[in-house]
Parts: structure tokens; C-alpha cells; sequence
């Protein structure tokens, strides 16, 4: 009679056997990948196995358990680059539907896990996840709301998969509503999509420029503006950042890190093409390319040669690794708990006024300009009406100031010239400057911090100089007060008037009386007029100041100023005509 013991294990062959012969066998579509070196499995007993979301129902999620389990842990995990899922850069890099869905469902089929944020940052920070574990991130920066909501999100739930969503919150690609026809996103689909797991939103800056070509001031604006949007509309902290055209450099790092993001994706940016456990260049993470074109494909035309499996093999193996901390060595960063302000480098108003005292004694007017220049104070301006402006708010600064301003009306002005001409004259000591000053294009320049007083309108010490219906001369006791200290003052680059009609091609005055008097000025441009009522609107609300309270230096002083061309509650009689800027008060 065999021993008891053998008796035991003959089901228990029997079992395997039918269980070998019954599991069907998968079909190989691409070339397979010979690997020289075999990596043994090994006990990992701490590995953290990731949860995904399952196909079957948007609400239904299935946990994966994270017990102790037999698994190789990823020393270096791709994070994958995707746009939209119809994305043509050029003939030889594009994308499609069918190969974004094949590259997916094999992902599935082959057992990859995909990280979110979260978890891709403790992976950085030295902890263990299945050597079969991927990124899959998205920059959102153009509109194709449509192919996100019709294919992305629903490719993701069907394979029980979750990505990464790097986006660009201009208020010309999302806002509340979603809209169809011109395919923006909204901050409510988002949200949901967010909540329900299948994404991550990070950030990809708010205006898409090439960090590389941007001073530190932009920089700043540009990532942390795009933070605090995105955390206040998604409820998440923002912990990644993608250099928009994958450019950076060290300066651009150091910024990032000070707005306390985790990590930042920068496309071929190392010869090692994943992101390493415990990784000492976490702000600066290449990213791998998917694409292809029709002549090639299955082979991948940004991959050298391989194909998606190939890729995805060859950028998770664990041979020939470079020398990276271990778990134990790994710096941990904790991951922000909550959203982090934008203070960093900001001049106080205190400061400020220090400041000009020491350089308004700069005898030499280029130190002056330096010196300028290299003050930095925290634009005025709400994060969602920058967002919606056409650029950044530049600060060009005037310490041409005074020590208090109590605004109660918005008053405008034309430059009479060109904008280089409006800032020279600002960043001279000659008591002139203007709060902002609003380019052709529409880019908004802030001078002076708004709760300091500018020399844009004055009665120079004398009531009687400005007109008696001034309705900012006087304080609510009735007595003289400066009007530029009760007033935020905006310039307009604009011409004036024109001279010589034979070179003027803007509009025509028929109605002196309607036009102050003049047959020609140069019109303000649409782009101007845009930032301009977003800049209006802003400031009203900041200070509680009625639309009545907006108005041209002509209330003021006995000129012109801004002239014809800006009708800011009339409909404007010339050629070309203009309904009125802002609804009658």
C-alpha cells in the first residue's frame, strides 16, 4: 500500500492536470520578445497590488486584495503618453481608435495594473508595486471633449483601467458647462470621472507655453494657477505637473518643486524611458510613445521599431537596471494633504513700498529699470479670470505709487502710443503709472499692486481743477480727496487720433457731438475689449464697485481720454459701428 501521503497528492495531480488542459490557450497577434535573462519570482511580502475598476458598471468597482502574495515588484514602471485618441502630429506619428483600443486590451489581457498619482508617487518615494504596472496619462490641451467622453473614459471602465489626465485649465477649454459644439470639458464631468477612479487631474499649465522661454514671475502664475484650479474644482491635490512641449530646465524644476508638486513628466528627457522605484529625478520623467502610422503598424513608428508588447515588455523588465535607492534607502516626500498657495517669491505690499523708496534714489536709469523688473508682487487678479485671458499677466512694475488706495471706481484710458512708449514712461520717476495696461492682443500687464495708489488721474492738490461732477474728488464726508486714491486706473494701447485720414483705415465719426469732437481715432481691438470687460468684472467684484463707477478719464479732467473709440455704455455711432461695451447701469 503507498504511504498516506501519496495518497493525498494523487487528486491533487489529477486536478492540475485538468486544469492545465482546460485553460485555453491565448492567441499572439504581435512578435514575441526573447529575454536573455529569466527573473525568478520572489517572495515579496509587502508589494501593494493597485485596485481597478471593473468594466461591468461605471459604479462598481471590485477590489483586488493586497495580502502578501507571490508577485516580482517593478523596479521601473513607463508612463505612457497619450492625446486624444485620434491624435495626428504628423504622417508618421498618429494614433487611432482601433490601436488605442488594442493597446488597452492587451494591457488587460496580460495582467498590467495601471497607478494613479497617489500611487505613482509613493512608488517614487521606494514603494513596491507588481513588476507588471504602467501609467497611461493623457494631455488634455486642445478640445475633444467628445472623444473622452465617447471612447477614453468608456475604454478605461471596459478594461477595468484608470489614467492620468495632465490638463491645460484655460477657461477656452473648461468650464462649468460642458460644451458639445465647441467639445469643451467642464469641471463637473471631470469631478465625476475623478470620484468614480477612472482619473487623476494633474496639471499641464494654463496657457500651454514653452517653460524654457518664460521668466520666473510666468513660470509661477502659469503652474500655480493651473494647481489651485484644478484642487478647487476637482476637490483632489494636484501632485504632477507635464512641461508643456516636454521642455524644461533646471530653473523650471526648481519652480515646480516650490509650488510643492511631487513630480513632473518631461518626455525623452533621460536615456532610461520609465520612472525607477525610490527615482532621485522625479521632475524630470520621461514619458514612452505609443504612436504609429498605417505603413508600419503594429510596429510603433515613436518606438524604435517594436511593437506596443514590445514596448511595454522591454520598459518593465527588471535586467540592466541603472543604480537606484532601494525601498529601505528611498527619500520619502509625503504627499500634500492639501492644496499648496502660490506665496512663493511674492513681494508683500510693505516690501514693496521699501523697495521703491531705495530705488526711486537709483540715480541711473537702467539700474532703475533692473531693479524694477526684478520685483515680484502677487498678481491681483482671481485664478479664473487669468485662466480666461488669451496669455498671462505680465508684471511690468512702476514705483510710481501711492502709499494707500481705497478703490470705488474704475477709471480708463487710452496710451496714445504704443506699449513700449506706456512703459517707459511708467518705469521712470516722474509720477505717472496706471494699475494695468491692456495690450493690442489682449495680454494684460499689472503695473502697480491695486491696494497702492497710481498717478493716473490727479487734481494735483486742487479741487478745482477736475470738473465739479467729478464723482470721485470728494470723500463720503464731502471732502477733496486725490481721485487716484479711490480709483483703479486701466490703459488701453491705442493711437488716438489720426491726422492724415489717407493712412487710416479705422472708423469714421460722423457725429462729432457723440464723438468728442473727432472725425478719426484708432479703434480698440476686439481682443482688447475681451480682456477688458474680464478685467472690469473682476475688479468689480473684488471691490464691491457698481458699473456706474466705470468710467473714462473725461469724468474726471476736461479731455477726451480714452477718446470715441471705447463706448463703454452708449452704442457707438461711426464706421464701423459697436453695441455698447458693458449693459447700460
Amino acid at each position: 500500500m503507498p504511504p498516506k501521503t501519496t495518497l493525498l497528492l494523487i487528486p491533487l495531480l489529477i486536478f492540475l492536470i485538468l486544469q492545465s488542459a482546460c485553460t485555453p490557450t491565448a492567441t499572439i497577434l504581435e512578435p514575441t520578445v526573447t529575454t536573455a535573462n529569466i527573473i525568478p519570482t520572489v517572495l515579496i511580502p509587502t508589494i501593494k497590488v493597485p485596485t481597478q475598476t471593473v468594466s461591468a458598471s461605471p459604479s462598481e468597482t471590485q477590489p483586488t486584495s493586497t495580502t502578501p502574495t507571490q508577485m516580482v515588484a517593478a523596479e521601473r514602471i513607463p508612463i505612457i503618453e497619450y492625446h486624444n485618441p485620434t491624435f495626428v502630429l504628423s504622417a508618421e506619428v498618429m494614433m487611432t481608435t482601433e490601436w488605442f483600443d488594442n493597446q488597452l486590451r492587451w494591457l488587460a489581457d496580460n495582467g498590467y495594473t495601471t497607478l494613479d498619482t497617489e500611487q505613482l508617487v509613493d512608488f517614487l518615494n521606494g514603494g513596491a508595486y507588481p513588476q507588471k504596472s504602467v501609467v497611461l496619462s493623457f494631455d488634455i490641451g486642445v478640445n475633444r471633449h467628445s472623444e473622452y467622453a465617447q471612447i477614453v473614459i468608456p475604454t478605461l471602465r471596459k478594461y477595468g483601467l484608470n489614467a492620468v489626465i495632465f490638463l491645460v485649465a484655460n477657461t477656452n477649454l473648461i468650464g462649468d458647462e460642458c460644451n458639445l459644439e465647441e467639445e469643451t470639458f467642464c469641471w463637473s464631468e471631470l469631478r465625476a470621472w475623478s470620484e468614480e477612479g477612472l482619473i487623476s487631474v494633474e496639471s499641464h499649465g494654463i496657457w500651454h507655453e514653452d517653460y524654457t522661454t518664460l521668466d520666473i514671475a510666468i513660470q509661477k502664475q502659469d503652474a500655480g494657477l493651473s494647481k489651485t484650479l484644478i484642487e478647487e474644482n476637482i476637490g483632489k491635490p494636484v501632485l504632477g505637473f507635464a512641461f508643456p512641449y516636454d521642455a524644461y530646465n533646471l530653473q523650471n524644476i526648481e519652480v515646480i518643486k516650490s509650488l510643492g508638486y511631487q513630480f513632473a513628466v518631461a518626455g525623452y528627457s533621460r536615456s532610461d524611458r520609465s520612472a525607477l522605484r525610490g527615482d532621485s529625478e522625479r521632475f524630470s520623467l520621461p514619458r514612452v510613445y505609443p504612436y504609429s502610422n498605417p505603413d508600419v503598424y503594429p510596429l510603433l513608428s515613436t518606438a524604435n521599431g517594436m511593437t506596443f508588447k514590445q514596448l511595454i515588455q522591454e520598459q518593465t523588465r527588471l535586467t540592466g537596471l541603472p543604480n537606484v535607492p532601494t525601498t529601505q534607502q528611498a527619500t520619502k516626500t509625503p504627499i500634500a494633504a492639501t492644496p499648496t498657495p502660490n506665496t512663493i517669491g511674492i513681494t508683500s505690499v510693505i516690501e514693496y513700498i521699501s523697495n521703491c523708496e531705495l530705488i526711486n534714489q537709483t540715480a541711473d536709469p537702467i539700474l532703475r529699470v533692473y531693479q524694477l523688473n526684478h520685483l515680484i508682487f502677487q498678481v491681483d487678479l482671481s485664478a479664473e479670470t487669468q485662466a480666461a485671458l488669451p496669455a498671462p499677466v505680465k508684471l511690468v512694475p512702476s514705483c510710481n505709487i501711492r502709499p494707500t488706495n481705497q478703490p470705488r471706481a474704475i477709471v480708463l484710458h487710452g496710451t496714445r502710443g504704443p506699449l513700449t512708449g506706456a512703459i517707459t514712461t511708467f518705469q521712470k520717476l516722474n509720477n505717472t503709472s496706471a494699475h494695468y495696461i491692456i495690450d493690442r492682443d489682449g495680454t494684460v500687464i499689472q503695473v502697480v499692486p491695486e491696494s497702492l495708489g497710481a498717478y493716473h488721474v490727479s487734481c494735483y492738490g486742487v479741487r478745482s481743477i477736475c470738473l465739479t461732477s467729478c464723482p470721485i474728488c470728494e470723500d463720503n464726508q464731502g471732502n477733496f480727496m486725490e481721485p487716484a486714491t479711490q480709483s483703479i486706473g486701466i490703459e488701453l494701447v491705442n493711437g488716438g487720433t489720426v491726422n492724415d485720414p489717407s493712412k487710416f483705415d479705422g472708423p469714421v465719426y460722423e457725429d462729432y457731438e457723440m464723438s468728442f469732437g473727432y472725425r478719426y481715432w484708432e479703434d480698440y481691438s476686439e481682443a482688447q475689449i475681451r480682456s477688458l470687460v474680464l478685467l472690469v468684472n473682476d475688479i468689480r467684484e473684488r471691490w464691491d464697485i457698481p458699473l456706474e463707477m466705470v468710467m473714462g478719464h473725461y469724468r474726471i479732467n476736461t479731455n477726451t481720454d480714452p477718446g470715441p473709440a471705447l463706448n463703454l455704455f452708449w452704442d457707438r455711432y461711426g464706421n464701423p459701428p459697436r453695441p455698447a461695451i458693458f449693459p447700460t447701469p
